[in-house]
C-alpha cells in the first residue's frame, strides 16, 4: 500500500501543471450486478447454483481535465462485491451469500466529446480494492447452518458456516475497469456522467490457506466481477474554459 500511495501521489503532483484545464470533484453512486467467478465452498464437496446478485457502490471522484477531450480521474469508493448461491439437496433448501466490502481507489484515463449538452464519454484503467470485511450467511431451510470440518491445508478445524470470513480472503485485489456512456453538461461548471461500468479482478481473491480443491479435486481461482450503472455528479472547481 505504501508503493500504491506513492504512485498515486506522484501522479497527482505530476498533473498539477494541468489544473488550469479543469480540476473536478464530485460524488457517485453505482447499483451493481456482482459475481464471484469460480466459487469456493471450502471443502464441503459441493458447488451451489449461482443466483443473480445485486449490491451497490458509492464514493467520491476527483479528476484533472488535461484537455478538452482527455482527463485522468481517481477517487475513493465504498463497494460491496460478492455472490449469492442456492441449491436443494438432502431434503433441504440451501442459501449462501458472500458479501465482500472493499474500499476502492480507481485510476482511470477518460475521453469525452465536446460541442453539445450531451457528449460521448469513455474510460479505461485499474481499480485497487482493499478488503475491509467479508461476511457470510449460510442457511439450511431458512436457519443458520453450522458444521465443523478440517481445513486440508492448515489441518485446523473451522466452522463452514461462520459469519465473519474475512481471514479466508486476500486483503486486496486489482481490477481492470472500463466505462462507456455520456456526459451531460449543466452550464460551464457542473456535469453529470452516466456510464456503464464493468470490472474484472486479475487476482485470486482466496487466501492461500483457503485455496481448497472442489468436489472434483480441482482448485479454480476465484475472481471478482461486476457491472453497474455509474452516476457521477461533478463540479469544476477551477480551470476549464
Amino acid at each position: 500500500m505504501k508503493k500504491l500511495s506513492a504512485i498515486v501521489g506522484f501522479a497527482l503532483l505530476a498533473l498539477n501543471g494541468y489544473t488550469q484545464k479543469g480540476f473536478t470533484i464530485g460524488a457517485n453512486v453505482m447499483p451493481l450486478n456482482i459475481n464471484i467467478i469460480n466459487q469456493n465452498t471450502w471443502g464441503n464437496g459441493r458447488e451451489y447454483d449461482y443466483k443473480p446478485t445485486y449490491n451497490f457502490s458509492f464514493g467520491i471522484d476527483v479528476g484533472y481535465n488535461l484537455s478538452d477531450h482527455m482527463g485522468i480521474s481517481t477517487g475513493y469508493w465504498f463497494t460491496n462485491l460478492g455472490q449469492q448461491y442456492l441449491d436443494s439437496y438432502s431434503g433441504s433448501d440451501w442459501e449462501r451469500t458472500l458479501t465482500l466490502k472493499y474500499n476502492m481507489i480507481p485510476v482511470m484515463v477518460r475521453f469525452n466529446g465536446t460541442g453539445s449538452k450531451v457528449n460521448f464519454l469513455g474510460g479505461a484503467g485499474v481499480v485497487i480494492a482493499n478488503l475491509q470485511e467479508a461476511q457470510q450467511e449460510w442457511l439450511r431451510d431458512g436457519a443458520p447452518y453450522s458444521e465443523t470440518i478440517e481445513n486440508p491445508i492448515t489441518l485446523e478445524s473451522f466452522d463452514l458456516g461462520a459469519t465473519d470470513v474475512t481471514e479466508r480472503f486476500n486483503a486486496s485485489d486489482l481490477l481492470i475497469s472500463l466505462d462507456l456512456g455520456a456526459r451531460i453538461s449543466f452550464g460551464e461548471k457542473l456535469y453529470l456522467d452516466a456510464t456503464l461500468n464493468v470490472g474484472y479482478g486479475l487476482n485470486d481473491i482466496n487466501h492461500p490457506d483457503w485455496q481448497i480443491p472442489n468436489g472434483s479435486g480441482i482448485y479454480d481461482p476465484s475472481h471478482n466481477a461486476y457491472a453497474g450503472l455509474k452516476l457521477g455528479l461533478a463540479y469544476v472547481l477551477f480551470g476549464g474554459e
